[in-house]
């Protein structure tokens, strides 16, 4: 296309050269090229000939080039534009100055912000004897407000001795390339994010078959109807069924007692453990919402019957422990009713707050429960007493009182009494006795003449040993 330009542009300048030569050289009549002279008093007229049709003929082709052209002279002030010129830099003026062209006519760098500078011009560098192609350039005038892309090539004229005399600039509009080019890399670039979102999925997909071929899950998908449109998972295999057997059927007819499908379909995520297919499940169920509805559900099912036996398995375990811990805790508080209105405690091995709170209350619900009047506490199993052990039993005792009956300790070793002294435990309220057998006897003597567990009639004081008091 330049090319072709190009051509145009040294032909023309040839011609005319040809043109300038015969007028200058004519004499006569003729001027040696047809051109016929006449005289009308003081003036000469030159007759049009076919030359000078010639040259109307080849400006009149220049000005209608749908390139732009720009002639400027050896300053590089511009000349003369023709009509495509025109319509991309605005009407030509008068007195502008080779530096000054770049702001008249709007010349920046394809960033459209930074102005071009005049001596790296196209026209200027042809000047300077340099051959110009494919400069890209931003021009904005005010018959341009929105700017235009243009490509720009330059060649030097020269004079019949060959010195550079001016430029000639041929501009083309880049617009149709440029929307062209701007086109091509819309599609590039959508195309990039195509592949590299084909891509994603393409990894998603195969991350999502190695969870469904080695994780003992079921995923699953409904449309809005709550029919399977997907049902995979290695899960599926411990039900004895086949991947993909669910597809096309009604979650709601298939499960018809579960409601964590039924919730989804309305817009409610789910959760619940349930068995189906003699396996048990964890169901998890979330709604897709696409422009404010429910377009489906997604889920999925973990297998967990094994988790579920451990479970089960632990909590028998649990619960056989418990009751072993019933038996034990029984064993070593045991409340023995050794007489109508008397009952004993041997205490044994350590006491502390969880055993003492323990005793209070299972004491104070016997007392309660079979009226009793006394309450023994037997220490003779306790080896060792601190304060804690001390306060714990004298809380027992005084809450006995609180009922209206008498607490007495017995059984207290040598140790732990020098113990209680060291201790400065005041037991001075609390009525102590040697033996469990001096307890039971001073409890039986002091309660009132009534009848054995015989049936007889007996006297605390025949029946029950001596005791002393402490």
């Amino acid at each position: 296309m330049y090319l072709s330009i190009e051509k145009e542009c040294a032909a023309l300048r040839a011609r005319v050269a040809e043109l300038e030569q015969h007028l200058i050289h004519g004499n006569g009549n003729g001027n040696g090229n047809g051109s016929h002279v006449g005289t009308n008093g003081h003036r000469r007229e030159v007759i049009p000939t076919d030359h000078e049709a010639e040259t109307r003929l080849l400006k009149a082709a220049l000005h209608n080039l749908s390139d732009g052209v720009v002639i400027c002279d050896g300053e590089g002030r511009p000349l003369h534009f023709n009509a495509a010129a025109t319509a991309i830099f605005g009407e030509l003026s008068n007195g502008v100055s080779s530096a000054d062209v770049p702001r008249r006519f709007g010349l920046f760098y394809p960033d459209g912000v930074t102005q071009y500078p005049a001596s790296e011009l196209p026209s200027h560098r042809a000047i300077r004897g340099e051959t110009v192609d494919g400069v890209e350039l931003f021009v904005r005038s005010e018959k341009l407000p929105m700017g235009m892309y243009i490509e720009c090539s330059a060649r030097s004229i020269h004079d019949a001795d060959g010195a550079i005399i001016g430029a000639v600039v041929v501009c083309r509009d880049l617009g149709e390339r440029r929307r062209y080019e701007i086109e091509r890399e819309r599609r590039l670039q959508a195309e990039e994010e195509r592949l590299a979102a084909e891509k994603e999925r393409l990894r998603m997909a195969r991350i999502l078959k190695s969870l469904l071929d080695h994780l003992d899950i079921v995923v699953w998908a409904t449309d809005e109807k709550g029919v399977f449109t997907f049902h995979d998972g290695r899960g599926i295999e411990g039900a004895g069924l086949t991947r993909g057997a669910l597809i096309g059927k009604q979650a709601l007819e298939v499960y018809p007692n579960d409601n964590v499908v039924r919730n989804a379909l309305a817009g409610v995520p789910g959760h619940n453990r349930n068995d189906a297919h003699g396996v048990a499940w964890e169901h998890w169920a979330i709604p897709v919402v696409e422009d404010d509805a429910v377009s489906g559900v997604i889920g999925m099912s973990l297998n967990v019957t094994e988790a579920h036996q451990a479970k089960l398995e632990l909590e028998a375990k649990l619960a056989l422990i418990q009751r072993q811990q019933e038996v034990i805790f029984n064993l070593e508080t045991p409340i023995i009713q050794v007489w109508d209105h008397i009952l004993t405690l041997p205490m044994v091995g350590v006491v502390d707050s969880r055993r003492a709170a323990r005793v209070t209350d299972n004491v104070l619900a016997e007392v309660s429960r079979t009226q009793a009047r006394f309450a023994i506490l037997d220490l003779t199993g306790v080896d060792v007493v601190d304060t804690a052990t001390a306060g714990h039993m004298l809380n027992i005792i005084n809450a006995i009182r609180l009922l209206g009956a008498e607490g007495i300790i017995t059984g207290i070793r040598p140790n732990v009494a020098q113990t209680m002294i060291s201790l400065g435990l005041d037991l001075s309220r609390v009525r102590t006795l040697a033996t469990l057998r001096d307890g039971l006897a001073f409890a039986i003597r002091s309660c009132p003449a009534e009848r054995s567990p015989m049936g007889r009639a007996t006297s605390p004081s025949r029946q029950a040993p001596s005791a002393r008091q402490g």
